[in-house]
């Protein structure tokens, strides 16, 4: 039977497989990447017995039934190097550089999943809209304010379009130094050639004073959710290290987790006491749970952080209030300034960047103090 791939196919095959190819006996397969929130279209031809792929481009930028309506042109466009970066000036218009940009970070390690998922999600949702069809040469002043900063001061907060800024220019930059383009568009500008104005960081929206109330709506969830919450809570981490926790990352003897550099946002390595009731409550979890990750629907891959959005939808939907997982790790925080916690302790227990001063700090002094800080919120929220 002769195999078709389609748009509608692969988003089934993203929501339901757990096989990373599929194919189409148009000498065309498409690899899912790891998020599985889209993928890359590959040529094949074989010589001999070896298959040899050459990219064509990602989906959902570039569509299943564009692709084929273009085949013998877009496969054209390949083989005159037209449309890859293995020569200088080869990628001269701004959406194939970013699609190129994107592939690269999906195979290049030195990059954290973390910034490849926003990567993509802005270059898909923002960039591609602003810069598709322009020449990279055409990348001026003028056309960063027009097209992004002035173009998406409605729908994206500051912060947001300094972050896309951001990613365009770590594009451009990386392309430069790889003779993928000939020049960097983006040499000598910078953010505050569009605003020089301070970002203001935003109070949480959940106080100090609303902890009870949040602690007994936890207590309240299913226990593999209740875990999650508390977890997050008590040890304010980030929504995603929690949900790509490990049982290798536990040491429940002594009453640590240690979440590795490739899961932290910071990418530096977090050393993070549990007090007694935690440690309790994952050798709980423990007991009936079979797989490598803590949470876990099939025990293969981690939850996604949508499903933990989802999970955080369903505990507020009990209360009179809106918060979100960083909400939890501000209250964290709010809770152990009002405690008396130093905030060099603080800031190691979120995880914020630190300085060398602050890094013998930790070694010699803090992690007593961590302890305790940790001891006197999880006391609050385990009931």
């Amino acid at each position: 039977m002769t195999k078709r791939i389609t748009d509608t196919s692969i988003k089934q095959f993203l929501a339901t497989s757990d096989k990373e190819w599929c194919f189409d006996s148009r000498r065309v397969e498409f690899r899912a990447n790891k998020l599985r929130t889209g993928g890359t279209f590959y040529d094949v031809v074989y010589k001999g017995h070896r298959k040899i792929r050459t990219p064509l481009g990602k989906w959902p930028a570039l569509k299943a039934s564009d692709l084929f309506k273009r085949l013998s042109e877009i496969r054209a466009q390949v083989m005159a190097g037209e449309r890859t970066g293995n020569k200088v000036d080869t990628v001269v218009e701004c959406g194939a550089l970013l699609l190129w940009f994107l592939n690269h970070i999906e195979h290049d390690k030195t990059f954290s999943e973390g910034f490849v998922k926003s990567a993509y999600y802005l270059i898909h949702k923002h960039l591609l809209g602003c810069f598709e069809g322009l020449p990279v040469a055409g990348l001026t002043r003028n056309a960063i304010y027009k097209r992004l900063y002035r173009a998406k001061q409605n729908s994206l907060a500051l912060s947001s379009i300094r972050t896309a800024w951001a990613v365009l220019k770590r594009a451009c930059s990386l392309a430069a130094k790889l003779e993928v383009i000939a020049a960097d568009p983006l040499k000598g500008i910078g953010w505050r050639d569009f605003s020089t104005s301070k970002e203001k960081a935003n109070s949480g929206r959940l106080k100090v004073d609303d902890l009870a109330t949040v602690a007994a709506e936890i207590n309240k969830a299913q226990f593999n959710r209740r875990l999650f919450f508390t977890l997050q809570l008590c040890q304010a981490t980030r929504i995603e290290e929690t949900c790509l926790a490990e049982w290798s990352h536990f040491y429940l003897d002594r009453g640590e987790w240690v979440i590795p550099a490739e899961n932290t946002k910071t990418g530096v390595e977090l050393r993070t006491p549990l007090s007694p009731e935690l440690v309790a409550l994952l050798r709980q979890a423990r007991a009936s749970r079979r797989g490598q990750y803590v949470f876990s629907r099939c025990g293969k891959r981690p939850i996604s952080t949508m499903t933990a959005c989802n999970w955080y939808k369903d505990l507020r939907s009990g209360m009179d209030m809106y918060f979100t997982s960083h909400d939890m790790r501000k209250l964290a925080n709010d809770y152990w300034m009002q405690s008396g916690v130093d905030s060099t302790v603080r800031k190691m227990l979120l995880n914020h960047s630190r300085g060398d001063l602050e890094g013998r700090y930790e070694s010699e002094y803090a992690w007593p103090l961590m302890v305790e800080a940790v001891g006197k919120l999880a006391a609050e929220v385990v009931l």
